[in-house]
């Protein structure tokens, strides 16, 4: 097995990355070994983790088995249609391999802590697919409820706090659950058999995650007395085998009455965002009933932090804090950057939440709690059509935006509308809570510039 591959190709049986997936890291001669032989629509083609020891490497997709007949070569990219000119190669594919060719740029597939081997029969036979990642519902790589043996091996960014895979019995992470944990010493970890009786976990995996585990610290920024987020993340603070270090900065110096713009407690602790991995912003942190907390240095800082691989998280946001002489909605603040990518907060009261594919591939509903996204108490919230926008849920009325993900460098904002001023809302809220820290330290863990991982790649480069 190609435990470093120098390249990684994933395979889509319908056009723009959609329907049955396979990921494959080493030569195949015949495609029906991951289930996708003559299928292929799209692909993805990434350098791999050790794609620095041969950085010039292309995928080589062949017409027949065993790399012969006619082929294409491609290099690191992104291939929504094959079928298109001028690939005219969709559903023939049937083997590939790799070869060196011209440099070339291409996006990163990313840090991969482990590498999972999945085989339809016992004893590493038969179909198999190769997991770098998580996956929601083993029906993209073709071998939902069929899986019987898998190996483990710990990846080329391996955390020394160890790692672990969670398989579950059910798509969207949620069912019974095989946990297999590779500690600091461990380098592989070997089931032959699923059906075996002491397991019972033959040919029901349906949905699999990849979870390092770490220490983050979390900067918890409050605006308002009423909200009761910062007693509910005290709760949290060893959650889902990672360690969370909270600190709490009041950035309005006069919480009960709801504004006072006149002094910058954030000025304190904008030159020292580096010391954390995780920022929190709690109900209207960022300014509340048209008062607004930030300076412009501060939210300079924020960008830039972000941009640096930080990870912000932002709860409900007043839609009362807007430019002079703007709209309503058209929202003042620029810790966000929504000159580039633009967005606006909306007066909202409680609504039905439903979530989108890409909410259900995070996990944030389901992992590491099940969520009854009926129950979330819910407020002002962010609307947006810029595509570089993540959406991970949607109003259930109007379809609008609720909760996104916006990439921005090396980090990441996500922003959601969850609402903590009452009890019920807070034990509403109390889960997602949980579940937003697990999610945000999967982020972080590797893209802060504190996390061992990052550390060492800047002392490389």
């Amino acid at each position: 097995m190609a435990a470093y591959p120098r390249i990684v190709v994933e395979l889509f049986r319908d056009k723009y990355y959609q329907g049955t997936s396979a990921t494959v890291i080493e030569p195949l001669v015949d495609l029906a070994l991951v289930g996708m032989t003559e299928m292929v629509s799209s692909l993805k083609v990434y350098h791999g983790p050790s794609s620095k020891a041969s950085p010039n490497q292309r995928a080589m997709f062949y017409e027949e088995t065993g790399h012969r007949g006619r082929r294409i070569v491609l290099p690191p990219g992104y291939y929504p249609d094959v079928h298109a000119i001028p690939y005219n190669f969709g559903d023939l594919i049937r083997s590939l391999s790799f070869s060196p060719s011209a440099p070339l740029t291409a996006p990163q597939y990313g840090w991969i802590p482990l590498v999972a081997e999945v085989f339809e029969d016992v004893n590493y036979q038969g179909r198999k697919a190769t997991i770098l990642r998580d996956v929601n519902y083993f029906g993209q790589i073709g071998l939902n409820d069929s899986i019987s043996s898998l190996r483990i091996t710990r990846g080329p960014n391996f955390p020394f706090t160890g790692s672990r895979v969670v398989f579950y019995q059910h798509p969207d992470y949620e069912g019974r659950q095989l946990v297999i944990d590779m500690g600091s010493r461990d380098f592989s970890v070997q089931i032959p058999n699923l059906h075996d009786s002491d397991l019972h976990f033959g040919d029901i995996i349906s949905s699999a995650k990849i979870l390092p585990t770490g220490r983050f610290t979390v900067l918890v920024v409050e605006g308002d007395s009423r909200t009761r987020e910062p007693e509910l993340l005290v709760d949290f603070e060893d959650h889902d085998e990672n360690a969370f270090e909270f600190t709490h900065i009041r950035i309005n110096s006069n919480l009960d009455n709801r504004g006072d713009a006149n002094s910058d407690p954030f000025s304190s602790v904008a030159q020292e965002l580096d010391r954390y991995d995780i920022i929190w912003f709690t109900w209207n942190a960022a300014g509340h009933d048209r008062d607004y907390f930030l300076t412009p240095a501060d939210e300079r800082a924020i960008r830039d932090w972000v941009q640096r691989g930080g990870v912000l998280w932002a709860s409900a946001t007043d839609e009362n804090i807007i430019a002079e002489g703007e709209e309503q909605g058209q929202w003042k603040g620029d810790w966000l950057p929504v000159e580039r990518h633009p967005a606006r907060v909306v007066n909202s009261s409680d609504v039905k939440v439903w979530m989108t594919r890409e909410g259900r591939q995070t996990g944030l509903f389901t992992w590491p709690s099940k969520i009854d996204t009926d129950g979330i108490i819910t407020d002002d919230h962010w609307v947006t059509t810029d595509p570089t926008y993540v959406i991970l849920a949607r109003r259930d009325d109007n379809q609008e935006p609720i909760a996104a993900r916006l990439p921005w460098g090396d980090g990441a904002y996500v922003l959601f509308a969850i609402d903590t001023r009452s009890e019920d809302a807070a034990e509403a809220a109390r889960p997602v809570i949980g579940n937003a820290l697990s999610y945000l330290a999967s982020l972080a863990w590797a893209s802060s510039p504190r996390q061992p991982l990052r550390g060492r790649t800047r002392m490389v480069g």
